[in-house]
């Protein structure tokens, strides 16, 4: 058994030794995993994580602020800010700006029998995600009320909640209408859990964060507490103890600036150099935020920071194609740089979107490489699953002979395999903006889940390994390496990489005619980049006008 066992380590390591990214030589590959550091990610990593990171507010200029430190620092000169307005009245697209939302202050007080101050139940300063976003200024003394899920005008039958602060286990903003606005309370404090998983209320410590409704009509204060704090308040209650709160919020929305960082590694062929292949992630969500989403941002900086130092060592050449890197607000802000900008969003080509990447073993994640939707056909996905799959082969190497060309391990970091998971399209991040009809730009997806510390004062960077970020780095930048150099001598390995990826070889389905007629290979190419049909100039869209096609020029 043991003679069979080494025989098969054997035969694993000679096969994923053969094995190589493609389009990539192996030059590159090694530079590339030399010269990607996870701990570098991480530092940075941990100073997006002391910052509440709202949309538009102080904290999130902060943090971007700190990246074009760092892009200034790596040598990109023409590291800046786009600054695109938001005030609640304009409209990008059709989303509507949510305006700016900063907080001073914010306590709540338990308080004892004769009115003191007892305890504190919440804290801006020590927690901020314990004060819900948008909450109004306000200070506030009354009775608690215990509404439960607060959804239904059944929920307070028999309860008098004006001028009271309500006690729910849903979102502050779906319960703000109706205990508001409908039944005259003050305020309201909420133990809503976060994102349903296997794990989903079994740590009663997590405190979740909360939202309110940005345009109501009847702003008011949310604080967020944990589901153990919540179950003490409501054994109380139910035992017909009077608990009074003292609540003081100062904290608002005014116009403020969709803020995102960007830069560029400019192309160098004249011929495709206006074209850019895009690095995303969101630089937005509460403190600390570590894995959702200061790992994409703290990654694609560190596939910055890598691809200019081997550029100007010469152990990479410039691409052909230019690169350009983003951190926007999520979804919101991608939805307002493609409307607010049109002549930068008409050259890209290509995203790939990095949006919790870092989760260590306590997080109990599966790393995804996803693939686009079905509506828009690329080899860019089939590309990315390529070289997923090379660093998962090459993880999963070391992992089980302690021996790999490549491991991608960081020295801070795990050495386990990455385990990497290769899904169809799934929603939830900005790659759903750019592979929406209204752009139709191929975009590769690397993300976590499940995670059940997602937004709550658990996403800590304590759970983030080095070596997760160190490989999702290198993944990205490969992807972007080959997309940006993919020319037309390319095209009968970009036909095998699809093929391969479509079942085993087989051919794709509907396709042979197309790949074997007489335009030949190169039309594989070209329908895969992006185009659904044969104008190089523009493709319809669902809405009956035409779409600027997103085909690479090769």
């Amino acid at each position: 058994m043991r003679l069979a066992a080494t025989a098969l380590l054997l035969t694993i390591s000679a096969s994923l030794n053969s094995q190589t990214v493609p389009l990539l030589s192996d030059a590159q590959i090694t530079a590339l995993s030399a010269e990607m550091s996870g701990e570098s990610a991480k530092r940075n990593l941990e100073g997006f994580s002391r910052l509440h990171r709202m949309r538009d507010s102080r904290d999130f200029h902060r943090a971007a602020e700190q990246i074009l430190g760092e892009l200034q620092k790596y040598g990109y000169t023409d590291a800046h800010l786009e600054k695109l307005p938001a005030d609640g009245k304009l409209f990008y697209g059709t989303q509507r700006s949510r305006p700016a939302w900063d907080a001073d202050f914010a306590e709540l007080w338990m308080l004892d029998a004769d009115g003191n101050a007892a305890r504190r139940l919440a804290s801006w300063d020590a927690a901020p995600i314990t004060l819900a976003q948008d909450s109004e200024s306000a200070d506030v003394t009354a009775d608690l009320v215990d509404v439960g899920e607060g959804l239904e005008d059944s929920d307070y039958v028999g309860k008098d909640v004006k001028g009271k602060i309500v006690l729910t286990g849903s979102q502050p903003g779906a319960v703000q209408r109706i205990a508001v606005a409908g039944h005259g309370a003050a305020g309201i404090v909420s133990y809503a859990p976060n994102q349903r998983t296997a794990w989903w209320k079994q740590d009663e410590t997590l405190v979740r964060w909360g939202h309110l409704d940005t345009f109501s009509a009847t702003p008011t204060f949310g604080f967020m507490i944990s589901l153990g704090e919540a179950r003490g308040l409501r054994d109380r209650l139910q035992r017909a103890e009077r608990v009074r709160l003292h609540a003081v919020v100062r904290a608002g929305q005014h116009p403020g600036f969709y803020e995102i960082a960007t830069a560029t590694i400019p192309g160098v062929d004249p011929a495709v150099r206006t074209e850019e292949i895009v690095f995303s992630c969101h630089l937005d969500h509460p403190r600390p935020g570590a894995n959702d989403n200061a790992s994409g941002c703290a990654t694609i900086l560190e596939v910055a920071r890598t691809l200019r130092k081997l550029i100007e060592e010469k152990r990479i050449a410039p691409p052909r194609r230019t690169l350009r890197f983003v951190w926007p607000p999520e979804i919101e802000g991608t939805m307002a740089l493609l409307n607010g900008r049109p002549e930068l969003a008409a050259h890209i080509k290509a995203a790939i979107h990095l949006d919790m990447v870092g989760g260590g073993s306590e997080t109990k994640t599966i790393f995804h490489v996803t693939r686009g939707p079905a509506s828009l056909p690329s080899f860019v996905y089939d590309v990315a699953a390529k070289i997923g799959a090379f660093a998962d082969e090459q993880s999963s190497q070391y992992a089980m002979t302690g021996s790999a060309r490549w491991p991608l391990v960081a020295p801070e970091g795990g050495r386990e395999a990455l385990r990497a998971a290769f899904v169809p399209l799934t929603l939830g991040s900005d790659h759903e903006v750019y592979s929406d009809s209204s752009w139709g730009i191929p975009s590769i997806y690397l993300n976590d889940w499940p995670d059940p510390f997602i937004h709550t004062n658990a996403d800590t960077p304590s759970k983030i390994d080095p070596t997760k970020l160190k490989r999702a780095g290198f993944i990205a930048a490969a992807c972007g390496l080959v997309l940006a150099n993919v020319s037309a001598a390319d095209a009968p390995e970009i036909l095998t990489i699809v093929e391969e990826e479509s079942g085993g070889g087989r051919e794709p389905p509907a396709l042979p005619e197309m790949v074997r007629g007489r335009n030949g290979p190169l039309s594989l190419a070209y329908l895969l980049v992006g185009s659904t049909g044969g104008d190089s100039r523009s493709v319809p869209s669902k809405s009956g006008g035409a779409r600027r096609s997103r085909c690479l020029r090769l």
